[in-house]
């Protein structure tokens, strides 16, 4: 196995590549970014074992946990491209250095309770080609709900690009704002969306995602309104919050409904 004690870091990649043969770069890089949590990150390489090779690979970027997640890394060093076991400032902190360290054409993120359902590398290789920025596919839900993408005005107010099902062109991927905790994908959306990013979305579930209510909280909700006013202005946020109390006030509806029967 080949990995670097001092550092903390691995991967096949880190094995030595003559200058004059060296690696290709992938289609796809798959990043994921743990902390404190060795089964999921254990689950995350079963995941995707299937679809290493030529056109994927794997990066794991860890938050230096102290729970025998660095020991996992050391011991499947060979079914990791790369991955580094160190302190950072949050979320989006390790997922800029998954960027970083990525080599891919396009960039892709799993995370904590995610599962790998299926890649559209032929469709992928043509969007490269018509070089297509974003890529937007379905995704699962605790295993109940389809979440299906949009590209169209709701990314003003809601972020329609599911993160674990959307395919970045990594040349022109803009970086978290690490001064978000929860919503940095959304404000890197309105971004990308700003700046006239080209999007295909195509009609593949790619993934499962369990989610945990965190962005659902009132505290959180705030970056939601926070990245609206900082990418369109102020006068966003009416129809904004217009919408959310509609919502909430729908989703109450609903559940009253359902207790009377």
């Amino acid at each position: 196995m080949q990995f670097d004690h001092k550092t903390k870091s691995g991967g096949v990649r880190m094995k030595r590549v003559l200058p004059q043969n060296p690696a290709p770069h992938p289609l796809l890089t798959i990043i994921a970014v743990a902390f404190r949590d060795r089964e999921e990150v254990a689950a995350l390489i079963e995941t995707v074992a299937p679809f290493r090779g030529p056109d994927v690979e794997l990066v794991i970027i860890d938050g230096n946990s102290q729970d025998g997640t660095l020991e996992l890394l050391q011991a499947r060093n060979e079914a990791v491209d790369y991955w580094v076991s160190e302190p950072d400032s949050g979320i989006y902190d390790a997922m800029n250095k998954g960027i970083a360290a990525a080599r891919g054409e396009y960039i892709f993120h799993l995370n904590a309770g995610d599962r790998l359902l299926e890649l559209p590398l032929a469709q992928l290789k043509t969007m490269a080609n018509r070089h297509v920025d974003v890529v937007c596919c379905r995704v699962l839900e605790d295993d109940t709900h389809l979440y299906i993408p949009r590209n169209d005005w709701l990314l003003w107010f809601d972020n329609t690009w599911h993160h674990q099902g959307t395919f970045y062109r990594r040349s022109n991927h803009l970086r978290y704002n690490t001064a978000y905790r929860v919503f940095g994908d959304f404000d890197h959306n309105q971004r990308l969306r700003k700046a006239g990013c080209t999007v295909e979305s195509l009609d593949i579930t790619v993934a499962t995602h369990r989610t945990d209510g965190v962005s659902r909280n009132r505290e959180t909700r705030n970056e939601v309104y926070r990245s609206i006013r900082s990418n369109f202005g102020s006068l966003y946020m009416v129809p904004a919050f217009a919408r959310f109390t509609l919502l909430k006030l729908r989703s109450m509806l609903r559940r009253r409904l359902v207790a009377r029967h």
